[in-house]
């Protein structure tokens, strides 16, 4: 994890004057300049450039009294330029920024004193980048420039999401017609690419794009650039590309939508067939799939203040660049824009289609202010019923119905936990580890058919999805929510990993992980899992409640004179008993829970030979 405090925000062009700045000295003579921002850190506007002004295409970092440092990236773009902050030092005022930012500024375009260290921190190398970009310059994208090209790394989106971060919060406007914004599920489902019109479609590339549009629920427009031999092209939104059918929209309101969203194709269950593999669309919401899956789970950029008393923000990509890729190239690279009321961010998303698609996620946050709850990697799934936790009072030909059936973990010290999930009768939250786990995910492990019985849905073909983290994420803890639902269209469970140390306004964080999105996790543990857990009353006591575990092994042997390890944090557990399985060659363990009269119990089963675990970890919340 990466974080500077001190940290010079990057340029951002086609912005104005925010809020009711001071004026400072103009440090180059440029006109139309302004500062904003708080203490501690200062944006320079410059408005109304003239043909003949000078724009120096340097990065400098001038190191000044009273300050930590400043940078400044400059280019001209449309008339408007935002010049980068600078941020002082532990102590400062406001006061010391003004000259900071004139000493910052280099006296020429062709100074070349420019201080070799004036890389963004922590950047990435930059994909397809000129020298030019490489330097940091050119954050901004102004229609004209968007229109000729800009030369693309990932260094823009990171400065871009760093120029945000340092103004305050401007949720773009809609501009959607009422007929557009008001459109039905059914309806918007209607509106279909036309054939023939998907990007990459001429055959040199294994990858094909196509785009949602704006309507229903997805009311967010986002930018769409397209990048191809590191130039950057902004994509326009066209509306006879779609095939709107008899809808009631007229001309002008197809004219006034933009894109919503983005979806990839590509060869992944068959050879010459492109299957949709990955889409981006609403919030920072994304999903993927593996071979032969049906969508299920779904992945977020970020959670804020998930389950809060205070209420959850949502952050949306605003803005998105695809790479094209290398003719035989089996990875493809999307980059995204973060942004929402408290903080920005900048995205790479490299992916790899296969029976697991794997998906390499780099991202690089920028609080506005200091942020208590965060959610890491957050996974959003569906959990309504099954033999874990059984219908409550309603009737349904179906054996179980979920995206997801537990959270797996994989523990530090080498334990192995399975957590099945639950439809609650209220809100919970659980918490696990306090130290960075090897991996964690929402598991769909049972894929038969006749477990499920739903032709249309196909439970049995939503994919698990596993998070493997790349760089250390400090410590936290990793967070499971399970939300009361109804049915099976509310996404009612969600996972993440969340920090225990604030995420400090002004600064930066690097969290970089690996998803898998298939049927399995690509690692699984030598000895047993969890095959199923049944939930139900006793034949015999009606106030116990039983609980049956079916634990597995690709080499059952290794259960042979097994040892139960069962406990409870409240009441008892009674009539333990371990036997062998013939159907399954596995174990199953059956006990009994008396509360005594507690509402909740926390319950953990381990079967261990030797001291030495020879099963998963199996924990289970029970509330009356």
């Amino acid at each position: 994890m990466v974080f500077r405090h001190d940290i010079a925000v990057a340029s951002l062009a086609g912005l104005c004057v925010l809020g009711a700045g001071f004026a400072i000295a103009n440090p180059s003579g440029f006109p139309g300049v302004r500062q904003t921002g708080g203490t501690g850190t200062g944006a320079v506007v410059i408005k109304d450039l003239q043909a003949d002004d000078t724009i120096p295409d340097t990065i400098r970092r001038a190191p000044v009294a009273g300050a930590a440092e400043a940078s400044i990236s400059a280019r001209a773009a449309d008339q408007d330029l935002v010049v980068l902050a600078a941020s002082s030092a532990p102590g400062a005022t406001d006061a010391a920024l003004p000259a900071v930012l004139s000493a910052a500024v280099p006296a020429a375009a062709g100074d070349a004193t420019a201080n070799p260290q004036a890389q963004p921190v922590a950047a990435s190398p930059v994909e397809n980048a000129s020298p030019l970009d490489a330097s940091g310059t050119g954050a901004g994208q102004a229609a004209a420039a968007d229109q000729a090209g800009q030369t693309f790394g990932f260094d823009i989106v990171m400065n871009k999401a760093r120029a945000l971060a340092a103004m305050p919060y401007e949720k773009s406007s809609q501009r959607l017609p009422a007929s557009v914004a008001n459109l039905g599920y059914d309806d918007y489902r209607r509106i279909r690419p036309r054939p023939r019109t998907a990007d990459w479609i001429d055959g040199s590339s294994s990858f094909q794009v196509q785009y949602s549009p704006q309507g229903f629920l997805f009311k967010d427009r986002v930018r769409i650039n397209m990048v191809e031999n590191g130039i950057s092209v902004e994509k326009r939104f066209d509306p006879s590309k779609f095939n709107f059918y008899d809808l009631p929209l007229s001309d002008e309101d197809k004219a006034a939508m933009g894109f919503a969203g983005l979806r990839l194709t590509t060869p992944l269950n068959s050879a010459g067939k492109y299957d949709e593999f990955l889409s981006f669309q609403g919030a920072s919401y994304f999903r993927a799939l593996g071979a032969e899956n049906r969508y299920g789970i779904s992945a977020r950029g970020l959670a804020l203040s998930t389950a809060s008393p205070t209420g959850e923000e949502f952050p949306v990509f605003t803005e998105f660049w695809l790479v094209r890729p290398e003719p035989g190239s089996n990875e493809v690279t999307v980059y995204a824009l973060l942004d929402s009321e408290s903080i920005a961010g900048a995205y790479r998303f490299r992916a790899r289609p296969g029976a697991t698609t794997e998906i390499q996620v780099d991202a690089f946050l920028y609080p506005r202010r200091d942020l208590n709850h965060v959610g890491i990697a957050p996974l959003t799934s569906m959990y309504e019923f099954g033999p874990q936790d059984p219908l409550k009072g309603r009737d349904d030909f179906r054996p179980r119905v979920h995206d997801s059936e537990g959270l797996m973990i994989r523990l530090r010290n080498g334990e192995w936990v399975w957590r099945p999930l639950v439809n609650p009768n209220q809100l919970e939250i659980s918490s696990f580890t306090s130290e960075m786990p090897y991996g964690y995910g929402l598991m769909q492990r049972n894929r038969d058919f006749d477990n499920y019985q739903d032709l249309e849905a196909r439970y049995d073909l939503r994919p698990s999805l596993w998070i493997e983290p790349r760089n250390d994420w400090g410590p936290g803890h990793l967070a499971l929510v399970e939300i009361p639902s109804a049915n099976e269209f509310n996404d009612n469970i969600v996972s993440y990993w969340r920090p225990d140390a604030p995420l400090k306004g002004g600064g930066e964080y690097e969290y970089s992980y690996t998803m898998h999105w298939g049927d399995n996790a690509p690692i699984k543990p030598s000895f047993a899992q969890v095959e199923a857990t049944r939930v139900g009353v006793p034949i015999n006591n009606s106030v116990n409640r039983l609980f049956v575990i079916d634990f597995v092994s690709g080499n059952n042997a290794l259960l042979d004179g097994a040892q139960i390890h069962v406990s409870s944090s409240a009441g008892t557990v009674e009539g333990v008993t371990l036997q062998e399985n013939p159907v399954t060659g596995g174990r199953r363990l059956t006990f009994e829970l008396n509360s005594g009269g507690a509402n909740v119990a926390e319950l953990r089963a381990l079967l261990m030979r030797g001291g030495s675990p020879v099963s998963e970890t199996w924990l289970y919340r029970w509330r009356r």
